[in-house]
């Protein structure tokens, strides 16, 4: 578009945005925690009547408590799903906070408060964009499915049925953009091609029916913690290698063009090291770092159950929660197989389980798709600098759920900060990152209606 198009409608992209502010505290102020039922209804309701003044079709979709609110807007032969969720983590610790949780403040060009980044303050740039497209457009030129989830902190349960659902509304679009998460450097935006997957596990094991006496029964009946401190050890070795025959069956190493968009980083492993206050790093030492992290599987203990820190026993159980992250052309089901028939053979005493119904699988988008020359081109309008191009993002999103299910490309582009503390306490949102996230959103929508 002529520059002067452009120009006006940043203006009304800016001005829309300093003029959103009460709709999008309105929202923050609700404590839609994701255990909370009731505080998701009232986020779900308030956000179905602040999107009908905006004109937007609104339904809210119950699947089995998680309330999914689908909005559609605009006109046009081409559609573009945007992905957000309304549900926020919990706030503990309450003391740790400078503000208030739930009621929003600015300091510093930043907004205070939970769900301010992850991901209301994200989710709202594309809501402010076609608020402002209208005004200065008089119409949204391309068919937009907002899907707002509301259990996504606690794995988006059921929302790969929706999608099944909804099939007929959802099926056709251009590409699934989700706006979710942090940037990696200070004011350099990116575009993200692919999520690692999931699968969280609990292996326990038990040498007893009830705690011991330490003196009574030491060297007599063994310690459940010392079994499965042996155990976890012959899962993965000391070069960060995990040992289990086949985990790393499948892997797909990075393209050379993935390499080559990797080598843009200047990934400084050792400061990253010094960053976290960390003594050692992890993970294969022949494979480079920013490889482990995007093209590499890994099984991390999260968290170890054994015992009592003021009782002298011999404990009769231990549990241990892993976590495994799953890379393109792995699966939970497959990997969890691989993991039960392993312990099966070098521990039948021991017994794992999958924790939890929030299993990902993992999502990989080629870089040289055509597609993402209009993200990338929208990042690049919307923040006023050329995006970091990540292959693959070390986290995990339900991407595959629409990639998948859809048959269509799935992007990710973050307009948080990189220090917007999701999931701690004092979660900000940056007021420019907001203003140049609606930016994005605009250019994004009338790029693709001429597709």
């Amino acid at each position: 578009m002529p520059d002067t198009d452009w120009a006006e409608l940043q203006a009304e992209v800016d001005s829309t945005v300093d003029g959103g502010m009460d709709d999008l505290f309105s929202s923050l102020r609700i404590p839609s925690v994701s255990d909370d039922a009731a505080a998701l209804q009232r986020s779900a309701s308030h956000l179905e009547g602040l999107l009908e003044r905006d004109g937007w079709s609104v339904d809210i979709v119950p699947m089995e408590g998680n309330l999914i609110v689908l909005a559609e807007m605009g006109e046009g032969p081409n559609s573009v799903i945007f992905y957000g969720h309304h549900d926020v983590q919990p706030v503990e610790p309450l003391d740790a906070w400078l503000s208030p949780p739930f009621e929003p403040v600015i300091r510093d060009g930043r907004i205070f408060c939970r769900g301010s980044a992850d991901n209301k303050g994200q989710f709202f740039c594309h809501i402010f964009a076609a608020r402002a497209l209208r005004r200065n457009r008089g119409k949204v030129p391309i068919r937009v499915k907002l899907v707002l989830d509301g259990l996504e902190e606690a794995g988006s349960p059921h929302l790969a049925d929706f999608v099944e659902r909804r099939r007929d509304t959802l099926q056709g679009a251009l590409l699934c953009l989700t706006a979710d998460g942090p940037t990696r450097q200070e004011m350099r935006p990116e575009v993200v091609f692919g999520v690692r997957g999931i699968l969280k596990l609990k292996l326990r094991v038990g040498t007893a029916n009830t705690d011991l006496h330490s003196g009574n029964w030491g060297n007599i009946i063994p310690s459940a913690g010392w079994r499965l401190a042996h155990l976890l050890s012959q899962l993965k070795g000391s070069d960060g290698r995990v040992t289990v025959p086949g985990f790393y069956d499948g892997v797909v190493p990075p393209t050379e063009l993935e390499r080559r968009a990797m080598a843009e980083f200047n990934y400084d492993v050792d400061e990253a090291k010094r960053s976290v206050g960390a003594t050692s790093l992890d993970g294969p030492v022949d494979v480079p770092p920013l490889e482990r992290l995007m093209f590499m599987p890994t099984l991390t203990v999260n968290g170890l159950e054994a015992g009592h820190d003021a009782k002298s026993v011999i404990p009769c159980e231990a549990t241990a929660h892993l976590d495994v992250r799953l890379v393109a052309n792995q699966d939970p089901d497959s990997m969890f197989d691989l993991l039960r028939n392993h312990l099966r053979q070098i521990a039948p005493d021991a017994t794992v389980e999958r924790r939890g119904a929030d299993s990902y699988l993992p999502s990989r988008t080629p870089l040289d798709l055509p597609i993402a020359a209009k993200v990338i081109s929208a990042v690049r309008t919307g923040f006023g600098r050329d995006p970091l191009r990540v292959p693959c993002s070390g986290g995990t999103l339900p991407d595959s759920i629409f990639a998948r299910g859809l048959g269509i490309p799935v992007l990710d582009v973050p307009y948080a900060g990189r220090d917007q503390r999701n999931h701690a306490p004092n979660e900000n949102m940056r007021l420019d990152h907001i203003r140049c996230g609606s930016r994005t959103s605009a250019a994004l929508l009338l790029g693709l209606a001429g597709s």
